[in-house]
Parts: C-alpha cells; structure tokens; sequence
C-alpha cells in the first residue's frame, strides 16, 4: 500500500458534521482523509437554522460569520391545520445560513488546513486489519488509523444499517423571497407532516417541509398536487405558497427518510451526524447537533493519537459523551414530532402550549443546548 493513502483519520461523507471534523483533526495536525460523493458546493434537503450555541464553535473553526451579515433569529411561531397559531421568544436563539454556503465554506476551511479530499467518490465496503481499516472506493482503497461515518441517513456497503422504522418521510425544500419576518422561525403543521421557514442569507428564506410517505403516495407522489390537497388547508402555509417567489426551477427532494434508533459506534468504526441517529425530527437545530457531535469526537481521537488513551477508552468515552449530549434531545424530539404529527392531537397540543408558557418555554430548553 502506498504510504501516500495512509491517513489516521479517514472520514466517508463531507457534510456538516464530516466536515466539521476534518478540520479540527487537521488542525491538531493528524493526517485527514474525507470522502464525498457529491462535488461542492450543491444544495441539500435542511432546515437551515443554526441555534446560537453553535456560533462561537463556528468561530473557533475560523468561519467568518461576523461578516457575513447573517439574520438572527430569536421568534419562534408553531401554527396547525386550522391555523390556531402560538409565538415565544427563543432563547438563545439561531440565525440562518444556507448549507449551499455553509458546507462550501467548511470544504475550503479544510483544504486550506491540509484535509486530502477524494471527490465524486462512492465508499463501498471496509474491511478492519491489524490497527487500521482499509477502504475500498471507486477512487481505490484507501488506510486509516480510525474510519469514521458522516454520510447522513442512508447507509450503504457493510455500513452499519439500523432496522428500518414503520414509517418513513420524504423531505422537500425549497428557497424562496417572502415577507415573512427575519427575526422569526415557523413550524405549520399539516395532515402528514410539518413545515418550516426561516431567513437565510441573501434576502432569501429556507422553506423545507417533512411529509410522511404514504401521504405522498395518496397524491401519486406529485408534490404538487400534495401541496395544494394539504399544505394549502394551513392558512400560513397558503399564503406562503401563494405569495412567494420560488429560486428553485423544480423542489429539492430526499426520499426514504427514517427516523430509527442508532448507535455512536458499531464494529469500531465511529458515527456522528445523522449517520448515528443525531439529527431526529424536532429535537432541535439539527446543525448544531451535528457540529455538537463532531466537538465531541473530535476531542476523543485527539487524545487517542497523542497517546493519552486507548482504543477501548476512545470508544468509552466517545460513547458516553454522546449519549449526554444526545440522548435526552432525541427523546424529547421524537414525542414533540408525535403530537406535533398526529391528526386529532396537533390542535390539542397548539393549544395547551399556547396557553402554558411554562410548557412553551419547557420544549424551547429541551431543543436548545449550551454553546461549546
């Protein structure tokens, strides 16, 4: 093998959180290899609202966000089918930055700091040898030290792969120009699903919606016609699609979206992200939450390569330090999305939050973290 594809570090997926790794392992001058199959910047299924714990993060990774003009946001408003609306401060809050623009930033902040990148790249299989992995990918087979997965929900090769929920979604996104307030993040229910808008950069607004499957295939899966036949029975959502203007020439869409029970680690190799079940519905700034995990990992393999620990207590501690940070989030998230999501229960829930700001302030701390 060629020394020149040994890293200590190989990392299959360059999304938020893989890429958020790489450059705090390059930083501590480990020899980093990630592995993406797409070429930036491109445009992915997201929310795009980033909880201000994540800023000084974001800061310490050497991104530029004071002069970027970003919008703050520190309004929440959650509206149902009937358009029985509630608002509460958030606190800390978030602002929006686009993952077009984000994730481009973060690719040249890790090249700029030595990260090696193979491209348009698919990793297809890994095998676990005497202290290393060895990856196989279209691009050749490369060697790592410690193998990491950052490729988001769907798992491919000998990837671990969670047993698949009853129930699975499509997500669609779309940016838009509206008038809807800057300072402001909603979530409008509708039968099957919810969707969110928030500003972004460039006068613009993310509006990114969660529908479950089986809903869509009752429209014979055209989003058109879902829209109309669903989205438009919520007031603000039909104001929106009727006075907005829409950037993109058609949606941008994933399918095949579960929310199933994942693990941090699994045969040695190391999840985070959405690949280890962090970003679940609702349980809050799933972009932070991916930054929050790569933090943590970050952290434990450092200690790992100077020495300090070993394998066994790199697992350890990456695992419990996970599920601290994780797992109560998650919970919480999953039963917001069940009672947020379920006909007859939303209206019920709209309103008992709207009327108890203890509740109301409740759900806001249980989707909001500390800064790191």
């Amino acid at each position: 093998m060629n020394q020149d594809n040994r890293y200590d570090c190989i990392i299959v997926g360059g999304g938020l959180a893989g890429l958020s790794l790489s450059v705090l392992l390059a930083k501590a001058n480990l020899k980093v290899l990630v592995i993406e199959k797409k070429s930036y910047p491109f445009h992915k299924v997201c929310g795009e609202y980033i909880s201000m714990e994540s800023w000084d993060f974001l800061l310490r990774l050497g991104l530029p966000l004071e002069t970027l003009n970003l919008p703050k946001i520190n309004r929440l408003r959650l509206t149902s089918i009937e358009g029985t609306a509630v608002e509460e401060v958030l606190e800390p809050g978030g602002f929006g930055l686009s993952r077009y623009e984000l994730e481009n930033m973060l690719f040249k902040l890790a090249a700029m700091n030595g990260v090696t990148f193979t491209l348009n790249t698919t990793a297809s299989v890994y095998k676990i040898g005497i202290d290393f992995f060895q990856v196989t990918t279209s691009a050749g087979i490369f060697k790592g030290k410690i193998l990491c997965a950052a490729y988001g929900k769907h798992a491919f090769g000998n990837f671990h792969k969670p047993a698949v929920g009853p129930e699975n979604w499509v997500g669609v996104k779309y940016h838009i120009r509206h008038s809807f307030p800057d300072d402001s993040i909603a979530l409008h229910n509708f039968n099957g699903g919810y969707c969110g808008i928030s500003k972004i950069e460039n006068q613009t607004h993310c509006l990114c919606y969660l529908v479950k499957a089986s809903q869509l295939r009752r429209y014979a899966n055209q989003i058109k016609d879902l829209e109309q036949g669903e989205l438009y029975k919520n007031p603000y959502l039909k104001d929106i699609f009727e006075k907005a203007q829409f950037l993109f020439e058609k949606p941008l869409t994933v399918s095949n979206v579960t929310f199933s029970v994942k693990k941090p680690i699994v045969d040695h190799v190391f999840y985070l992200g959405d690949s280890a079940g962090t970003i679940a519905p609702l349980s809050g700034n799933g972009m932070s939450n991916a930054f929050r995990s790569a933090n943590i990992l970050s952290e434990c393999i450092v200690k790992y390569i100077q020495g300090i620990s070993t394998m066994p207590e790199l697992e350890h501690e990456y695992t419990v330090r996970w599920h601290a940070a994780f797992r109560r989030r998650i919970t919480s998230g999953r039963l917001i999305q069940y009672f947020f999501c379920k006909p007859g229960l939303t209206r019920f829930f709209i309103l008992i939050v709207k009327y108890l700001k203890p509740l109301r302030n409740f759900i806001i701390q249980q989707t909001h973290g500390e800064s790191f």
